[in-house]
């Protein structure tokens, strides 16, 4: 019995697909190629002189526009297509097909056309700075021209004016040109105080107009470095903006690290100043309170090689390491 309720439901399937393939049935989605939508595009099963009939405007290049699927429906009866299957569907969607210019490779040929002008033999090194945003083109797929320049315009002030064309039609920029070179920027915001780490920081095209003072141009120069200011991610890093970090501040208590031939001895000390790494600064010891001047060894480290005169001393009269302990820690 199951044997043969499931060879009927195999030959209804079989019959109802063989009705199927003779039926005209309603696409959920299309992709045309053309500024008009044909029955062909939207239909399945028609007859080829049905197919090439136009019956709505596509939407613009690059866009995607929906059309109720009732609509269509009396669109084709209006052809004499009917017995349309549309299995419930409420919409149909239609894309116009596009080739895609981005923003970046507009960019790159704004640089190209002004580069001659300009006498700049990289057009990598001209900076273009649009009046407004560039946005991506849309142009026919068929169509494989690229922007050809037919006007140009560029003041002493790198102001420009640059017409290109493509597919028979004219697209406008303008803005500001100048010359650009490698720039270290920051990759994301940064506030003042934190220390540069090669994640960072990278190096960018930038025109030299766009920064005030002179941009760090190599990221060696940078890493490491404090900031002296918040950045933005993006923004450039100028020498101004960057200091050596300090590793010792003024009033924090430190280690002083006395170094003399045969003798290491450590005790506290109060930073009389600030200072970064290498820096000769003021340092009283907690217990003498005596001040000398040490190196800045790192963080909260100073070291002093030269002893004062009293330890100067004692040294030259052979005195002991317990005495000189005695003296360095004012006892």
């Amino acid at each position: 019995m199951n044997r043969l309720v499931l060879a009927a439901l195999a030959a209804i399937t079989l019959s109802t697909n063989a009705v199927l393939a003779q039926t005209p049935v309603l696409r959920a989605s299309a992709t045309v190629s053309s500024d008009l939508v044909r029955i062909g595009d939207l239909v399945d099963n028609v007859s080829s002189s049905k197919a090439r009939i136009a019956i709505f405007r596509a939407p613009d290049l690059g866009e995607t526009g929906s059309v109720p699927a009732t609509q269509v429906l009396a669109a084709l009866r209006a052809h004499d297509v009917l017995g349309v299957y549309a299995g419930g569907m409420n919409q149909v969607s239609v894309t116009r097909a596009s080739r895609v210019l981005e923003a970046a490779d507009i960019r790159v040929r704004i640089a190209q056309a002004l580069s001659e002008r300009m006498r700049i033999a990289d057009p990598a090194n001209v900076a273009v700075l649009p009046d407004t945003p560039l946005q991506p083109l849309h142009v026919d797929p068929s169509d494989s021209t690229q922007l050809t320049p037919v006007r140009i315009n560029l003041d002493g002030s790198g102001r420009f004016e640059i017409v290109f064309r493509i597919e028979n039609r004219d697209v406008r920029f303008t803005g500001i040109a100048s010359e650009a070179a490698d720039t270290v920027v920051v990759t994301r915001s940064l506030n003042r105080g934190d220390i540069l780490n090669e994640s960072d920081i990278a190096i960018e095209k930038r025109s030299r107009r766009e920064i005030q003072g002179e941009p760090l141009r190599d990221v060696s120069a940078a890493i490491g470095m404090a900031l002296q200011q918040s950045l933005r991610a993006g923004q450039p890093v100028r020498g101004s903006d960057v200091t050596r970090p300090q590793l010792v501040k003024r009033g924090e208590t430190v280690v002083m690290n006395y170094q003399v031939p045969g003798i290491a001895l450590t005790v506290r000390g109060k930073a009389e100043d600030g200072g970064a790494l290498g820096d000769i600064v003021n340092i009283t010891n907690v217990q003498s309170k005596r001040t000398v001047q040490g190196v800045v060894s790192g963080p909260g480290q100073v070291t002093v090689s030269s002893m004062t005169p009293r330890v100067t001393s004692a040294l030259t009269n052979s005195a002991s390491p317990q005495q000189v302990t005695a003296l360095v820690a004012g006892r």
